[in-house]
């Protein structure tokens, strides 16, 4: 499969807030059995901010010894500061995985976003993907600015969740004139299939640990040009976005924990990035409803 597919991935949790190691590794291990190229440990979907850093070590580990040899692991190394990223990368580089993921923190310090981008590349000791999310940080790049990030050879790809269609087609235009070799990754699960036609690389999706055999047949239409099957597939996976996060998102977090808890694939829908009182019992309805609609197609 030439479109790549990363599950930017829940953190399963048990009710005491500890890591649910059973449930993560049914949940690797389905990612694996469904074809994923990998998965993207402690972005947004992962609750980075909510850990301390000997949990999300911890974490690592684990994933690590799961999966390691299986399929391809991205780890996030946000912080909120850059010494503190430069830390994490450190820390975890004494384990098995493939590449760093760094986001910016929210903006509330003068320092250059593109010089601290540099700083991660210069100091990482594998390949490096750069998660570009204004909606949660409030960085927006130029052009320039992201062509000056692209000529570094441990840049190994983009994350894009900008939403952003203009910015992703002159990314293209400027990779394929300059001859950059960064990967252009989708973030936005609604989409996928419009990255893919314009020529992205893959995605890397915040709903893949539910989701990842629809993520990888999206992928495979995409890689026969079937852009029809590619579209189709898409609606279906905006469908189930909507039935377990909401329209509104208020289930982001705890929705798909609910559903992978129903699937059993992991003990508790217990998430710190969300209060818990927000999956109310016609919350529960709702994702109970979603989840036997499209039990055949989520495995």
């Amino acid at each position: 499969m030439a479109s790549k597919t990363y599950s930017a991935t829940v953190t399963p949790l048990l009710d005491d807030g500890s890591l649910d190691k059973e449930g993560l590794k049914k949940i690797l291990e389905r990612n694996i059995r469904h074809g994923l190229t990998g998965v993207f440990l402690l972005g947004s979907m992962g609750e980075w901010g909510s850990f301390n850093a000997d949990f999300k070590e911890e974490y690592v580990k684990t994933a690590c010894e799961i999966a390691g040899d299986k399929m391809e692991i991205l780890v996030g190394v946000n912080a909120t500061s850059m010494p503190l990223s430069l830390e994490n990368m450190q820390r975890y580089s004494k384990y098995k995985f493939d590449s760093y993921v760094f986001m910016h923190p929210a903006k509330t310090s003068a320092l250059d976003p593109v010089k601290s981008l540099l700083k991660v590349l210069d100091a990482a000791d594998r390949p490096v993907y750069y998660y570009y999310c204004p909606p949660n940080n409030n960085i927006i790049l130029s052009l320039p600015q992201f062509e000056e990030i692209m000529k570094h050879p441990n840049l190994k790809g983009i994350k894009n969740s900008s939403s952003n269609m203009w910015l992703r087609k002159e990314l293209l235009c400027l990779r394929r004139e300059k001859g950059y070799k960064a990967l252009f990754m989708e973030g936005q699960e609604w989409a996928v299939d419009e990255a893919l036609m314009v020529g992205c690389d893959g995605m890397i999706s915040g709903m893949g640990a539910l989701c990842s055999k629809i993520m990888v047949d999206i992928a495979k239409a995409a890689d026969a040009k079937d852009w029809d099957k590619a579209n189709e597939l898409q609606n279906l996976f905006i469908e189930i976005f909507h039935g377990v996060y909401g329209i509104g998102l208020t289930n982001i977090w705890n929705g798909q924990k609910y559903a992978l808890m129903r699937l059993g694939l992991c003990n508790s829908a217990f998430t710190i990035a969300q209060d818990m009182d927000c999956l109310t019992d016609d919350v529960k309805k709702r994702i109970d409803i979603c989840i036997e609609k499209y039990r055949a197609v989520l495995d």
